[in-house]
């Protein structure tokens, strides 16, 4: 296995499959921002533009800057940032889940998942342009953020016969990300005490003791409920929030839990996998109960790459190369099915449990740059570095 012809793989595809899509298609250059539903060949399908999804976009484009410095991927990147400091807000800096093609609100935010992005996204480029409106923009929304997230718990904890209210482990993973990002944003002790708080409420609010697993949905207060979304396993949210949280143990010099992560991440890729058709399912009943809806049988994207770049990393740690092996495994139907050979490029989304596409849009509310940027990076530097 050399592992340094899959990092050329990797890294030659996203520059010259994926990006270029991008840059050819997703820009508006007339209002600002990107647009978020863009057919197979590009065309635009929708006008409205999704907060959460500019951030991530630009998130990505910085990141690829970072590791393959040119103008495009910057230009790229401010485009959906100084989109976000000009309209993911209204005049009381409540935020926008959505809004039209010139900025104004269509939808106000559920959860605090649109700020995580966004600062996520003014985070790292202010460690690339040392801009301090990206670093002022980054620090007070993740502030922001942490508080408005607690206050709403909190009040769900008071006040138990207003609902069934579950949390989702994907705005942890969101909000960890944006910590990392935002860095240098903030004081030392800052960092550390928000970044304690997130790893803490990931290993005792979303652990489930019992099962020895992460819950995709736990209650408020952290536990499980034995309802439908409450039993899910979801790996592809795992395998994120594994990703997530890696850097940040690091910071943190948090070994044992990464140790425990990379093992549960083990047991994850053994357990989730389909063995009939091969790639990871979307996600699994935590009491091998029959799936109450199709798409959990379905195969994403950004499932898959999230999974490939989770077993490299869990390799890192824990020094087995059965994971090696697992990761062999998903790489192949990674490259079997999503990759798109059109001359417009990019790649498919989501595909049946049997393995044909299911939706032919590049660009929806679930699926942009990001997941394949973000992986097909940190797969690339993982294998040029674990095959050395």
């Amino acid at each position: 296995m050399n592992l340094l012809l899959y990092a050329q793989q990797y890294r030659e595809d996203l520059l010259q499959r994926v990006v270029p899509f991008w840059l050819d298609f997703a820009i508006d250059r007339v209002n600002g921002g990107y647009f978020c539903v863009l057919s197979n060949k590009g065309e635009v399908l929708s006008t409205d533009k999704w907060m959460a999804w500019h951030g991530q976009q630009a998130w990505a484009f910085a990141k690829l800057h970072q590791t393959e410095p040119r103008p495009a991927f910057l230009e790229y990147a401010r485009q959906g940032a100084d989109f976000l400091l000009q309209y993911a807000t209204d005049t009381k800096e409540n935020w926008w889940e959505s809004v039209d093609i010139t900025g104004r609100g269509v939808a106000e935010v559920k959860d605090t998942q649109v700020e995580a992005a966004a600062c996520a996204a003014w985070g790292i480029l202010y460690d690339i342009t040392e801009d301090e409106v990206y670093a002022e923009a980054a620090k007070k929304s993740l502030i922001k953020a942490v508080r408005k997230r607690e206050k709403r718990l909190q009040k769900y904890i008071d006040e138990p016969i207003s609902g069934r209210h579950l949390k989702q482990i994907g705005e942890l993973s969101a909000l960890a990300r944006a910590l990392m990002a935002a860095k240098n944003c903030l004081s030392e002790k800052a960092f550390r005490e928000r970044g304690e708080a997130l790893l803490n409420e990931l290993m005792k609010h979303f652990w489930e003791p019992r099962a020895d697993i992460l819950l995709e949905n736990v209650f408020s207060e952290g536990g499980y409920s034995d309802c439908l979304l409450g039993r899910r396993i979801h790996a592809g949210r795992v395998f994120e929030a594994f990703n997530s949280f890696y850097e940040l143990t690091y910071s943190l010099n948090k070994r044992q839990i990464r140790r425990q992560l990379a093992q549960h991440i083990a047991y994850l890729a053994e357990t989730t996998w389909d063995e009939a058709y091969g790639g990871y399912y979307h996600w699994l009943d935590v009491k091998s109960l029959p799936a109450s809806e199709p798409d959990a049988y379905y195969k994403y994207a950004w499932v898959q790459l999230e999974a490939c770049t989770a077993l490299l990393r869990a390799y890192q740690v824990l020094q087995d190369r059965s994971l090696l092996k697992q990761w062999q495994r998903v790489n192949d139907y990674v490259w079997q099915h999503f990759p798109d050979p059109s001359p417009e490029g990019e790649w498919v989304g989501v595909v049946s449990r049997h393995g044909e596409p299911l939706i032919p849009l590049k660009a929806a509310s679930n699926k942009n740059a990001f997941a394949p940027i973000k992986n097909l990076l940190a797969s690339s530097e993982l294998l040029a570095t674990i095959g050395t």
